[in-house]
């Protein structure tokens, strides 16, 4: 992209060296011609692929597990995740809300042989305080939890706290419904911190 901006940029150079349009020296204005800037395009960050969908396999437990894990080694990069607990409103999910965003709802997670799975439409982020770059449409993604993985409530005067996975597992299921946020960092496909945030 670079090498194609530089080029049009020494094309356009020579094509007004050509027309013997004249150049003040001292403000380096042309004159005779009206040139707006260039701006630079920066590169972004690619929105990291489904870690799995299965939602057109039929699969044994024992495949689907090692499908799972084999794909998510295959993901790399840390991002953030996020979306809002709403089972009863799968139907909204990735679909605009009155002001024309596009609603980040998992409609399903919950932790099961080693993976956090969530189904729906999520938010990515590069980091945690950035506003959301992009939207993944996704029908189900799986995760693993590591020894490391850290999980965490976050709300009230107190700050995060820090609960098992046993107890995250629960509230996951406790809070299907309630609108909260789920917010997940991923490293590798691999889950460094899953937050339920009130």
């Amino acid at each position: 992209m670079k090498k194609i901006s530089l080029l049009l940029v020494a094309t356009i150079c020579v094509t007004l060296l050509g027309c013997g349009k004249t150049e003040n020296l001292e403000t380096g204005a042309v004159t005779g011609l009206s040139v707006e800037p260039i701006e630079s395009i920066a590169e972004s960050e690619p929105v990291p692929e489904t870690v799995t969908d299965t939602s057109e396999t039929d699969t044994t437990e024992t495949d689907t597990t090692e499908t799972h894990f084999t794909e998510a080694l295959d993901d790399d990069g840390t991002y953030w995740l996020s979306g809002y607990l709403r089972a009863s409103d799968k139907d909204s999910a990735g679909e605009p809300d009155e002001y024309g965003v596009l609603q980040a709802i998992i409609y399903e997670a919950y932790i099961e042989d080693g993976f956090l799975t969530v189904k729906g439409v999520t938010n990515f982020r590069n980091d945690k305080a950035q506003d959301p770059v992009a939207t993944n449409d996704i029908d189900e993604a799986s995760f693993i939890i590591t020894d490391q993985t850290l999980f965490q409530m976050v709300g009230g005067d107190l700050g995060p706290e820090d609960v098992t996975q046993e107890e995250f597992a629960q509230y996951l299921k406790d809070c299907a419904d309630t609108g909260l946020l789920l917010d997940i960092q991923v490293d590798g496909a691999k889950v460094v911190v899953a937050q339920i945030c009130a």
